[in-house]
């Protein structure tokens, strides 16, 4: 390992650094950046002899209204999993802590033990110091002139000194780069993440929210300008859940129908694009498929679909485009594969139409035969509908009868006005992305980010399915439940609880239209799985039962046609 600097250590934006570090995020992955950062730090002067100047006093962070109260409820619910320590607790222990503080305002505290500030020149003296121990060697001043690659994969990196042939570069230039990082604390942590992701080809846990292929193009200049001033202007605001934030919106990367439906709905962002999340009301060949990484991990779901004999659509979801793309062309590249991958996402748009009578809006639009032996479950087509060219394919994330569309951008507003048109007799209506969730939930439909992630292989989710020649001891299953309250409507990694034990977590949650009952998704161990199970979901600190169920509660609207089918036969 070698690292050249174009000066001296802590001579860019280090020097001035708070220094602040802190066990608490609200997300959940990046509170292990936090948690390793502190681990680290704490053994650094015993095994480098450098002192770091670390003092661990602990940290409170101050409720004084209600819904403050309410915020770390919240991020009580989703820690209990992780070992890192924080406690909710009330104004008497606060007053303890610290007996300096005015309480007039005061109603709880979330309390991390261990939180607190080291010298961040000092702290790199010591990583230096560790690093030189191990072999790796420092050079500086050696400004780095130019990078190039070289034919066998590998790079020539230039310096006044001389040229160094490097199997891999990190840019971690800071402040130099015009891309500084954030706060002391993820130096240890991502500094040991990104090593793993580089040297196993994959990264030790999901770390989605820390990659760059989150942006894309439409990143501009005046975007990212205006989410700076929104994102450091919010930094101490209540984060809710669902929340969408709205500086640098829309970008450029709008579909063809987001003038028609902008006003009529609420719209939220995902890598670029504005996504109806749901609708205002009046006054008030196919298949799913996933790509797991070398150790049997869930790296994403696709649906693939063959378009011709060699050629196939992969349809991932919109804030997946680029972490997706990148596994595929990896791949392609690593496996010698003779493949042509395009990725067609700002040429092509797609419009989703589902429900009872949706085979009949779209027969009144086209000469093609839609009926049920005609045009099958997972079948695609291409056809004309409303004189537009487009590719049809049966299948719909609501689990109801439905096809999804898949035309030229600039075609959808034509294709969107006849659908309406054509379906106004048979009273249709927009419908958005938490319509959607309510309805997959009620199916047991997984969704990629929620039910399925890195984390998780593919036996978690799907155990059913998958046989192993060697013995699989999984510690958690997923799981159905409904909950007795009909309006605790569920988020992501909330406690579940059983004779007062935290025994897993949700991940996601929703009311359901159909039963009448607030659904969720969660991470059991195997011998609470049963159906009929009582546990308890924790929300805002109050515990609500809830019972495992045999999934679905609705059946799909394909198994619905066939047990009509098997039925009308015997």
């Amino acid at each position: 390992l070698l690292q050249v600097n174009i000066s001296e250590l802590t001579a860019g934006s280090t020097w001035h650094a708070a220094g602040l570090t802190t066990y608490y995020h609200p997300g959940i992955n990046l509170k292990k950046i936090h948690y390793y950062s502190i681990k680290l730090f704490e053994q650094l002067e015993a095994e480098t002899g450098q002192a770091v100047g670390f003092h661990q006093p602990g940290s409170i962070r101050l409720a004084s209204t209600p819904v403050r109260v309410d915020e770390l409820k919240y991020q009580m619910t989703r820690t209990h999993w992780h070992p890192t320590p924080q406690f909710l607790i009330g104004p008497e222990k606060i007053q303890q802590l610290f007996p300096l503080l005015n309480m007039d305002k005061v109603l709880a505290g979330l309390y991390n033990p261990g939180d607190g500030h080291i010298d961040p020149y000092s702290l790199t003296m010591a990583l230096a110091a560790g690093a030189r121990m191990y072999g790796a060697q420092i050079y500086y001043p050696a400004p780095v002139t130019g990078i190039t690659p070289t034919a066998d994969g590998r790079w020539d990196v230039q310096t006044p000194h001389g040229t160094i042939r490097a199997n891999r570069i990190v840019n971690a230039t800071g402040v130099c780069r015009v891309i500084d990082r954030y706060g002391i604390i993820h130096s240890g942590g991502v500094g040991r993440f990104l090593s793993d992701w580089i040297m196993s080809g994959e990264p030790p846990y999901d770390l989605i929210e820390c990659d760059p292929n989150r942006y894309a193009h439409w990143t501009s200049v005046p975007y990212l300008c205006a989410k700076a001033r929104e994102s450091y202007g919010f930094n101490n605001v209540v984060g809710y859940p669902k929340e969408e934030r709205f500086a640098g919106r829309p970008t450029d990367r709008v579909s063809g129908v987001y003038e028609l439906l902008k006003d009529r709905c609420s719209m939220g962002f995902h890598a670029g694009w504005e996504q109806p999340h749901y609708f205002h009301k009046p006054g008030d060949d196919t298949g799913y498929n996933h790509m797991l990484t070398p150790r049997g991990r869930v790296y994403a779901e696709v649906t693939v679909t063959q378009t011709a004999p060699g050629e196939f659509l992969l349809i991932t979801g919109s804030g997946s485009e680029l972490h997706d793309l990148r596994w595929i062309e990896r791949e392609v590249c690593d496996g010698g594969y003779h493949v042509s991958v395009s990725n067609v996402t700002d040429e092509i748009g797609v419009l989703g139409i589902a429900g009872p009578k949706s085979r009949m809006v779209l027969q009144k639009l086209t000469d093609e035969d839609m009926s049920d032996t005609a045009f099958r479950f997972l079948h695609c087509r291409s056809m004309q509908l409303a004189g537009v060219p487009l590719r049809a394919i049966r299948i719909s994330y609501t689990g109801e009868l439905g096809w999804e569309l898949y035309m030229d951008m600039q075609n959808m507003s034509t294709v969107y006005q006849a659908l309406m048109e054509a379906g106004r007799d048979e009273n249709i209506d927009n419908f958005g992305t938490y319509a959607m969730s309510s309805l997959r939930l009620e199916k047991g439909f997984r969704a990629w980010g929620a039910e399925v992630l890195l984390t998780h292989t593919h036996a978690h989710t799907h155990s059913h399915t998958l046989t192993l020649t060697l013995t699989l001891t999984l510690a958690h299953t997923l799981t159905h439940t409904t909950l007795t309250h009909r309006h605790a409507y569920t988020q992501t990694h909330a406690h579940t609880h059983t004779h007062t034990l935290v025994v897993g977590n949700t991940t996601s949650g929703s009311y359901s239209y159909s039963t009448q009952q607030s659904l969720a998704f969660a991470y059991l161990p195997l011998h609470l799985t049963h159906v009929g199970q009582k546990v308890e979901v924790e929300l805002l600190g109050q515990k609500h039962p809830a019972t495992v169920t045999q999934e679905p509660l609705v059946l799909t609207e394909p198994t619905r046609t066939r047990l009509q089918k098997k039925k009308r036969s015997v």
